[in-house]
């Protein structure tokens, strides 16, 4: 079957606006692609600049040139821009090309021809757990007339292993429709136990030289992970449309509860996943709730989808360990030998929903203490959309941050529930008051003896 392009039909609209200056643009498309079909969910103009100190931003601040002469020579800035999409974008979900609006009839214009190996290698270097042979398909160009509003698509073909100067441009259907109910969502949670213990050489210093071994044997662990959709092993062949959906509050619908277990020692048993690295009394502890949050098209099968969750934990773990390296926090408690007691608290994670066609969920990560709005402004900024048009969704790991208040500082002990922990400390509260309230009553009946005998 020929290969066929889906546009939300709000995104039409959003060209339309664009096409209203006249000049050549370019923008950034994203989306999905399923059974070798594009599910084009979001076209972006690209910001000039990120001024993440701005709490609201001017949308018409984008990139625009007035010849196409203009456009091929900042060909560099507009994929680095590109890259910065890429961090909000969840398992399962790519930059698929570019558009570019166009000041001419398309009748008696060519493909804008960039560089799309470099394009390429600049997305594929900043893409975290982006393979190189995931990408299967190729890059796709939409031009778009400013003159007569019609718009042309194409699939852009090159070597990527060599990278030739020149690329082959084959026209492809592409259809604006009301694709809102097209998608799911696959929510999940997981603790970071999937790793066995692992031993170490060292504190902070023994994160930054792990972490690849963190993510490449994370990656084993759901390579021979069982996947569950609404608690049940599915046919890989099965179509997510016909599984049943469920809301969460208001904000999520068309939710499928999913799950992953591994094996233990070849049997049937099955636990949870989870990650602790410790060494002694010196230990890096990345524990608690991580969710898993993947958008995906109703026409993907259940192998397709497991993938996309796959990808979608191997992000998860990577960006915030990436975060960590970046900015690290360092709390030391020295001991009698000298030797610090580290945690590593990790981001929590935040869904930011578009609110027109098919709600789209984006997502970022904050530290604790940062402001979730913050980062909800930030992401309009980049993705070009204003900010009233975006939702933000931040309960996903709500309460997780509990579990770091009762994690133990003497290593072997058992980690204990926080439950028990608020049950033992209302006890100790209770014991404490009880103590003070018969002091004070001795004290009083002392003071009354007293005066009776005077």
């Amino acid at each position: 079957m020929p290969v066929k392009v889906f546009i939300e039909d709000d995104l039409e609209h959003d060209l339309g606006c664009l096409a209203s200056r006249n000049s050549y643009i370019p923008g950034v498309i994203t989306g999905q692609v399923i059974g070798g079909n594009y599910h084009v969910v979001h076209l972006s103009a690209i910001p000039k600049s990120s001024n993440t100190a701005e709490t609201t931003y001017n949308l018409d601040d984008i990139l625009i040139y007035r010849s196409l002469g203009n456009l091929l020579a900042d060909a560099d800035t507009v994929f680095q821009k590109t890259v910065e999409v890429v961090q909000f974008l969840p398992g399962g979900t790519r930059v698929l090309g570019l558009f570019f609006i166009v000041p001419q009839d398309l009748k008696s214009i060519q493909p804008i021809n960039l560089n799309f190996y470099n394009f390429h290698r600049k997305l594929y270097a900043n893409s975290y757990m982006q393979k190189e042979e995931d990408y299967t398909w190729n890059y796709l160009l939409l031009n778009y007339s400013s003159v007569n509003r019609k718009s042309f698509c194409y699939t852009v073909d090159f070597n990527r292993s060599l990278g030739p100067e020149t690329a082959t441009f084959k026209s492809v259907n592409h259809v604006f429709g009301p694709f809102d109910n097209d998608w799911v969502m696959l929510i999940g949670k997981f603790n970071f136990g999937a790793l066995d213990q692992l031993n170490v050489t060292g504190g902070l210093e023994a994160l930054v030289s792990i972490s690849d071994n963190l993510v490449e044997k994370f990656e084993s662990v759901l390579n021979e992970s069982i996947f569950t959709f609404n608690g049940c092993v599915c046919d890989e062949s099965k179509v997510l449309k016909d599984f049943e959906c469920v809301a969460v509050g208001d904000t999520l619908k068309n939710v499928i509860n999913i799950e992953f277990y591994r094996e233990v020692n070849s049997g049937d048993e099955c636990k949870n996943a989870s990650l602790q690295v410790e060494r002694g009394k010196r230990k890096v502890l990345m524990s608690g709730l991580c969710s898993l949050a993947v958008p995906f098209n109703r026409n993907g099968t259940v192998k397709e989808a497991i993938k996309a969750i796959q990808e979608d934990a191997l992000m998860t773990l990577a960006m915030r360990l990436r975060m960590h390296l970046e900015s690290l926090v360092e709390e030391e408690s020295v001991e009698e030998d000298g030797t610090g007691n580290v945690m590593h608290e990790i981001p929590r994670r935040i869904l930011i929903l578009k609110t027109r066609g098919s709600r789209f969920a984006f997502t970022d990560y904050v530290f604790p203490g940062e402001s979730p709005q913050e980062a909800l402004n930030i992401a309009g900024e980049i993705l070009n959309i204003y900010y009233k048009n975006l939702i933000l969704y931040d309960t996903l790991e709500k309460g997780r941050h509990l579990h770091y208040e009762t994690l133990p500082d003497v290593d072997g002990s058992p980690l204990q529930n926080a439950s028990t922990v608020t049950s033992n400390n209302k006890t100790l509260f209770y014991f404490a008051a009880a103590c003070l309230i018969m002091a004070v009553s001795v004290h009083i009946i002392k003071k009354c003896i007293t005066l009776i005998f005077s």
